[in-house]
């Protein structure tokens, strides 16, 4: 009796264990089961995100910009095979901090066409209707409206080569009703560039005359713009040297500096919040004494959150050195020129 009660105990001992191990083992395969399905989760969800990868990725992006003194057209190559890098909401410093301390590896080639309006119509004007311009004339020679707007340009048109780095600087939208309020908001797309740029053209203006000079000029550059509807800032920061074939030019080396900033929200007579500046020095190569300077203080005014009247007040200073030949007509002395100059942005 007490053989066949242990014998019973030992066959439902066993049949719990069995059922343990089943229950375990099972419990076991689920778990390793979600396991899996995580894994595989991950997998597709890297899979979507490599395909929206390529589907923003783009070799050719084209932009523009319109200004009364600079206009130009750009065609950016993305020689990588991922689309261009975005900041997203980067304050200014992290954005300067980016595009500088990254590794210079060339990653985009832009190539640019620019012409400058302003300048170029001055000279135009001169050339082609004299008795106008002569009109333009403020008291003595020495002030003349058309050439106080338009001084400081010294190239009707350029074509440049840009090699370098290339980053976007928009919201980052991750659900759709970010995506409809980044829209909302009016964010325009705004890029930062860092690298080197190589650019040509084949006249020199003066006084608002054209020459014939065929230069290039070498340069490393910073440069970049942040747009939204009712706040715009752009900069501009850069070090190179500018050739010229017209032996009456001087060969130059350069320094500048530019910042703008435009607040449709902040008080239209704020200065900080609405106003910008230029600075550029150049200095002759052969000996590297300064023959140039130029400065530049604008203050914006805007009105009906779309639009904004500017004027800009500065000097250029030009040292005897700098012209030769025919195109020394400050024979003995240094050159200084007022700069006026109204202008209208959006």
């Amino acid at each position: 009796m007490k053989i066949r009660q242990a014998r019973r105990a030992i066959r439902v001992k066993t049949l719990f264990f069995f059922f343990g191990f089943l229950l375990f083992m099972n419990a076991l395969y689920a778990a390793s089961g979600r396991k899996g399905a995580k894994v595989l989760q991950a997998i597709a969800e890297d899979a979507l995100d490599e395909e929206a990868a390529k589907a923003n990725y783009k070799f050719i992006t084209w932009d523009y910009s319109l200004d009364a003194y600079y206009t130009s057209g750009d065609m950016i190559f993305n020689f990588t095979d991922k689309p261009m890098t975005n900041l997203g909401e980067e304050s200014e410093f992290k954005v300067y901090k980016n595009l500088l301390f990254r590794p210079f590896v060339p990653r985009f080639a832009v190539l640019e066409a620019s012409v400058n309006p302003l300048p170029a119509g001055g000279a135009l004007l001169r050339e082609k209707s004299p008795e106008t311009y002569q009109r333009a004339v403020v008291g003595t020679e020495n002030f003349n409206l058309v050439r106080a707007a338009t001084r400081g340009y010294e190239e009707p048109y350029s074509v440049s080569l840009f090699l370098g780095n290339v980053v976007r600087y928009k919201p980052l939208a991750r659900t759709e009703e970010e995506k409809e309020k980044n829209k909302a908001s009016g964010y325009q797309s705004s890029l930062g560039y860092s690298g080197v740029v190589v650019s040509y053209g084949a006249h020199h203006i003066k006084d608002n005359l054209f020459y014939d000079d065929h230069w290039g000029e070498f340069q490393l550059k910073v440069k970049g713009d942040q747009l939204f509807t009712f706040q715009k800032l752009k900069w501009d920061y850069k070090i190179g040297v500018k050739l010229h074939s017209n032996e009456d030019i001087s060969n130059v080396a350069f320094i500048g500096f530019k910042r703008n900033r435009l607040d449709y929200l902040a008080d239209a007579w704020s200065f900080l919040a609405n106003s910008g500046f230029e600075y550029r020095i150049d200095f002759k190569l052969s000996n590297m004494k300064p023959v140039r300077q130029y400065f530049e203080l604008n203050k914006k005014w805007p009105f009906y959150k779309m639009v904004a009247f500017t004027l800009a007040l500065g000097f250029t200073w030009e040292s005897d050195s700098l012209y030769s030949g025919a195109l020394d007509n400050y024979p003995g002395g240094e050159h200084f020129q007022v700069l006026l100059r109204p202008n209208i942005e959006f």
